[in-house]
């Protein structure tokens, strides 16, 4: 990894993770995108692109803080672009390939989003025509040359608990690689009902039966004390618990925890889209550059409230929690003040009370 990457260790401290977090979930708002299945129409063996893509569409949702569109990257773009690491070698597709190798070529090259070019579930080629194209009657199918594209700026790896909780917190999901066998294919449903929802074994696996990419979105812990990773899968909402799984955090459960990506998107097109200096048209694409400053107001995309992130959430829970300490404080020193107070002014009502018990006689005795 670069020495000029910033990685989540700079950005938190262990100390500001929460005990539960959840993308799905943050102060109400979800902000991941949708699920998909990586076996439809056809068997296909494209987790390290479903579980890459599924991070990178979420962090692009979590960097906009949840404005519209929701993104989704072209799967078939870099399952045919993406290269092999062997260059005599084709494109791997559907026979398996590496997060790493995905942002390694996403750090070079943009790829448009899913309206561009749908999943296919099978290896196709990396040409113009199989990236971005359009059809029409009578007129056959043609490649579209100009189209908003994607990225990323940065990206590395990492293991353990603690640092993917830290990058998880600061900026989004990541990819985690997963040893998952027969048990957790078939027979995920009965494990989890015998251990609080959440899928727990007692088999051990090494780096060479490693065989799944996932998406790690959050983690919790679960009333008996279980603590979980909140997960991802791509097999369809059909598959677990809507598609997603929570699986048991801490000890390395199916190799969770030895070897996980994580990547900055970027999406400067989008941006310019959004502002309204850019237009598309049905056969080239997004050629049109617009120059009138009230044109483009008017094709700006609506803007919602912007809120704070979860960082800047988790800084001022800090600030407040140290202000309302503050408070407290004051109120009991108000308050020990007030006592006193009190007292003082008893005090001297009963000197004056018995000041005056001593100088006046009792009424009906003689003296």
């Amino acid at each position: 990894m670069p020495k000029d990457v910033v990685t989540a260790e700079m950005l938190v401290a262990e100390d500001d993770l929460p005990e539960n977090f959840d993308w799905r979930n943050v102060n109400g708002r979800n902000l991941v995108t949708s699920d998909v299945n990586q076996h439809i129409p056809q068997y296909c063996g494209s987790c390290w692109i479903h579980g890459t893509t599924a991070s990178l569409n979420d962090r692009i949702k979590v960097m906009r803080n949840g404005q519209f569109p929701d993104v989704m990257l072209s799967r078939q773009v870099l399952m045919n672009c993406v290269p092999s690491p062997n260059k005599s070698l084709p494109p791997p597709g559907c026979d398996g390939g590496d997060p790493w190798m995905i942002h390694q070529y996403l750090k070079e090259h943009d790829v448009p989003d899913e309206t561009c070019m749908p999943y296919q579930a099978k290896n196709m080629e990396c040409t113009p025509m199989d990236q971005c194209r359009n059809c029409l009657p009578g007129h056959g199918c043609w490649s579209i040359k100009t189209w908003t594209g994607y990225g990323v700026s940065s990206y590395g790896n990492l293991s353990g608990e603690v640092a993917m909780m830290k990058e998880i917190y600061a900026r989004g999901p990541i990819t985690c690689s997963f040893a998952t066998d027969d048990e957790f294919m078939m027979n995920f449903s009965q494990n989890v009902m015998e251990h609080e929802g959440v899928y727990s074994t007692k088999k051990t696996y090494t780096e060479d039966q490693v065989d799944h990419n996932m998406e790690v979105t959050g983690w919790g812990v679960t009333n008996s004390g279980t603590k979980y990773w909140v997960i991802r899968n791509s097999w369809g909402t059909y598959f677990g618990s809507n598609g997603w799984v929570k699986l048991e955090r801490g000890k390395n459960m199916l190799m969770s925890e030895a070897d996980c990506d994580w990547s900055i998107p970027r999406f400067e097109g989008l941006d310019e889209v959004l502002a309204g200096k850019v237009l598309g048209s049905y056969m080239a694409g997004m050629t049109t550059k617009v120059e009138s400053e009230k044109l483009k107001e008017t094709l700006k995309a609506p803007k919602f409230k912007t809120l704070p992130t979860v960082l800047e959430q988790s800084r001022s829970r800090t600030q407040e929690s140290a202000l309302v300490e503050t408070f407290r404080v004051f109120q009991v020193a108000l308050v020990a003040l007030s006592l006193l107070a009190v007292g003082y002014a008893a005090g001297k009502l009963r000197a004056r009370r018995d000041s005056r018990e001593k100088t006046q006689p009792l009424l009906g005795h003689d003296y």
